[in-house]
């Protein structure tokens, strides 16, 4: 064990041969010994990443660690109704309420402005439906702003849903040279 930094570099980089071993009659005991030694390997001074070395990492990462346990975000209840039930007269006006303030007679129609503007008026519905608190329901809200130039719009959505808890409500603004569809879909969870 008296050996100087220089060499244990040297043993190393270049390991004896298996034949030479055998000649020394040293066998399997220094084996042994020389792996024992191999996974310490020497650090520098200042080093106090150790743990981060490659001779402790015998399974690839993520492989062999235990999954973690996912969370939970609700118990079971075991309620098949809300308690609180979506009143979709008050979804309705709601919607109609923020379309006919935004969508009116002073509004242009513009391509890029139009975009972002749909955009902070579905966000605005949703967020007024959500502040209504009804119990155990995820939102959709589809608006969808067109220019009557002589073109044509077909729309198709199709949902797997119960009929009975399930729906939407569909409101649209028609002036001259616009049009404006607002759908929100609302859909209840257990």
């Amino acid at each position: 064990m008296g050996d100087s930094p220089e060499e244990r570099r040297s043993k190393e980089v270049a390991p004896e041969a298996p034949a030479k071993e055998a000649e020394t009659g040293k066998g399997k005991k220094e084996k042994k010994e020389k792996s024992a030694e191999g996974s310490q390997k020497p650090r520098p001074a200042g080093s106090q990443r150790g743990s981060l070395t490659k001779s402790h990492l015998s399974v690839p990462l993520g492989m062999g660690a235990p999954a973690a346990k996912p969370t939970m975000r609700f118990m079971p209840t075991y309620r098949l109704e809300s308690k609180n039930p979506l009143n979709k007269e008050r979804v309705e006006n709601i919607i109609k309420a923020v379309m006919n303030r935004h969508y009116n007679d002073e509004y242009m129609f513009h391509p890029k402005h139009s975009l972002h503007m749909a955009a902070q008026v579905s966000e605005e519905i949703k967020n007024r439906i959500k502040l209504d608190n009804y119990d155990r329901y995820r939102y959709i809200v589809l608006v969808t702003v067109g220019e009557f130039l002589m073109q044509g719009l077909y729309s198709m959505v199709n949902f797997l849903w119960d009929a009975e808890k399930d729906g939407f409500v569909t409101y649209s603004v028609e002036r001259p040279s616009y049009f404006a569809v607002c759908t929100t879909f609302y859909l209840y969870y257990d």
